[in-house]
């Protein structure tokens, strides 16, 4: 919408916008709505991460009223590239992480770790898991059996995570 405004404003004619719109390729897996196999509602966000985006994806979804009889599950993974305050930066993503929100967390990764910490601490017991990634060990599959089994037809999760966490390929697996 907001290009269509721009294109106005600049006099390009209705059939232009409307050819160009029709035409755009956008980037897959930047807060993108899809459809799990059982029904659940996915936002998918995983092309890439930093701190203000997940803090303002975080943000908006736990804005958006949860689906009848349904639950709002966050996955979240590694942000990374952010240098040597990478575990302090995960961290602060806890001021946007409430209980009255969003009811199970799923983390993923190794700077991420300390925030599952504090998260299991605010969270009902059962409601907030952790998985490694780092180095010497790798829980992608227990990560992705859990979001399986968490997972209800009238459910929304989030996925937010850097591109180099693979969280794309739990997108797929829940398509499927």
């Amino acid at each position: 919408m907001v290009a269509a405004y721009v294109g106005k404003l600049l006099a390009i004619s209705d059939d232009d916008i409307v050819e160009a719109l029709e035409t755009i390729e956008l980037t897959r897996n930047r807060t993108e709505w899809k459809k799990a196999a059982n029904g659940a509602d996915i936002l998918s966000d995983v092309y890439n991460a930093n701190p203000t985006a997940m803090r303002l994806i975080l943000e908006t979804f736990s804005k958006i009223p949860a689906n009848e009889g349904g639950k709002k599950i966050a996955v979240l993974a590694d942000m990374k590239e952010l240098g040597e305050q990478s575990v302090e930066l995960h961290k602060r993503m806890i001021m946007s992480l409430s209980p009255e929100t969003l009811d199970t967390l799923i983390f993923y990764g190794e700077d991420i770790a300390e925030l599952a910490q504090l998260a299991s601490q605010m969270f009902p017991i059962g409601k907030v898991y952790y998985f490694k990634k780092t180095a010497d060990e790798d829980q992608f599959d227990a990560m992705l059996e859990t979001v399986q089994k968490v997972l209800q037809p009238a459910d929304q999760i989030l996925l937010k995570g850097s591109n180099s966490m693979q969280l794309a390929k739990v997108v797929e697996a829940l398509e499927e």
